[in-house]
C-alpha cells in the first residue's frame, strides 16, 4: 500500500487494480491529477508532485473521456520519453461530474472524476435560484456523488422565510446548511459534514464564497482568497481560474473550479422524473400512459396545479429541463 497516496484516496481496491491490471512489467506508478494545463498535467505520486505529459493515440483523440482529468488515478511511467513523466492509463473512473457546454448542444465538458461530494454553494445575496440548484442536483442523480447545498452570505437577507419557501421544491433528502463568514453561522456545519478521505468538489459562480469556506478549512491560506467585495453588490473578483485538488488540513481532499453559472443537462428524462419525484408520483395517475401534461383530459399533473398541490414555478422548470434534454 502507498501510504503518502491514502492521505489522497488511496485504497485497496485502487491498488489491486493497479497491479493486476495496469502495472504489469512493474514499470508504472501510481498518481492522482492534481491540476490539468495545455500540454501537461500535475501529478501527486508517493514521492512527491511530478509534471507529465500524454502521447500517441490518447493526444490525438477528441474524445474527452479518454484524456486524464483533475480527480483521474493514472498510470505513470518516470522519464519514458526523452527524460519526460508519461501517463500510460487511466484507471477506472468511480464517478464523473460532467455537464455539457454553455451554447452547445452536443459538447460535454468533464469537470472532475472520484468525486464523493458535490458542495453546491449560492449566494443568498447574489445568484440565489432554485432553478439552477435543481439542474445540478438533477445532473448529480445517478452520478454516486452525494449532494450539500450551501446558501451563503445569510447575513444579508431580511426575509429568511422567503428563502425556506423557495427551497420547498428542494429534495428533502438533500441536506442544507445556511452560512455566514461575519456571523460565522453554518461553517462549523459544513466542515462536519465533509469527512477526511474524502473528495469534495464545489460548485457555484464566481464571488459566492466557494474560496473562503475552503480557506476556513485551511491553517495556512494555501488557496487565494476571493476578491473584496463591493458596495454590498456581492460580486467578488473571479480568483479560481483553474481545477485545482489539493489536500485540507484536516485531510479533506478538495477539487476547486472556476466560477460555474451555467450548468447543462447530459441526463436523461428517466433521470429527470426521478430528480421531480413528486411530478413522476402525480404522472403515475394521469389517465393516459403517456401523458403531456397539457391538454390530455383526467390529467392528475394539471388537478395538482389548479389545487396548489404543485408550484407551477417548480413545473415549469421541470418542463424547461425536460425540453433541453430532448435537443
Amino acid at each position: 500500500m502507498f501510504n503518502h497516496l491514502q492521505k489522497y484516496g488511496w485504497n485497496a481496491d485502487l491498488e489491486s487494480t493497479f497491479q493486476n491490471s495496469v502495472n504489469e512489467k512493474n514499470e508504472l506508478i501510481p498518481a492522482r491529477v492534481l491540476s490539468v494545463h495545455r500540454t501537461n498535467y500535475e501529478l501527486i505520486t508517493e514521492s512527491g508532485e511530478i509534471v507529465a505529459e500524454i502521447t500517441g493515440n490518447r493526444l490525438k483523440d477528441v474524445d474527452v473521456y479518454s484524456k486524464p482529468i483533475v480527480g483521474d488515478w493514472v498510470a505513470v511511467s518516470l522519464g519514458a520519453r526523452d527524460n519526460a513523466n508519461i501517463i500510460e492509463e487511466i484507471l477506472p473512473r468511480r464517478t464523473i461530474l460532467e455537464r455539457r457546454r454553455a451554447h452547445s448542444d452536443t459538447e460535454v465538458q468533464i469537470m472532475a472524476t472520484n468525486v464523493d461530494t458535490a458542495v453546491i454553494v449560492q449566494s443568498l445575496a447574489q445568484d440565489f435560484n432554485v432553478n439552477r440548484l435543481e439542474r445540478v442536483l438533477t445532473q448529480l442523480t445517478d452520478t454516486n456523488i452525494k449532494p450539500l447545498i450551501v446558501l451563503n452570505k445569510v447575513d444579508l437577507i431580511d426575509n429568511i422565510f422567503k428563502i425556506h419557501e423557495d427551497m420547498e421544491s428542494i429534495s428533502s433528502n438533500v441536506p442544507v446548511i445556511y452560512s455566514s463568514f461575519e456571523t460565522g453561522e453554518g461553517l462549523s456545519d459544513i466542515h462536519n459534514f465533509l469527512k477526511p478521505g474524502e473528495t469534495v468538489v464545489f460548485i457555484g459562480s464566481s464571488g459566492v464564497g466557494k474560496s473562503s469556506i475552503i480557506n476556513t478549512m485551511l491553517d495556512e491560506e494555501r488557496q487565494q482568497l476571493t476578491g473584496e467585495v463591493s458596495d454590498w453588490s456581492g460580486k467578488g473578483k473571479h480568483t479560481t481560474t483553474a481545477r485545482k485538488l489539493f489536500l485540507l488540513d484536516n485531510d479533506v481532499i478538495v477539487i476547486d473550479t472556476p466560477g460555474t453559472r451555467e450548468f447543462g443537462l447530459t441526463v436523461g428524462d428517466e433521470v429527470l422524473n426521478q430528480n421531480f419525484e413528486i411530478i413522476e408520483n402525480l404522472a403515475l395517475q394521469c389517465k393516459f400512459r403517456n401523458c403531456n401534461h397539457d391538454k390530455e383530459p383526467e390529467c392528475a399533473v394539471k388537478n395538482a396545479l389548479e389545487s396548489g398541490e404543485l408550484q407551477q414555478e417548480l413545473f415549469n422548470n421541470y418542463k424547461k429541463l425536460q425540453e433541453e434534454i430532448k435537443k
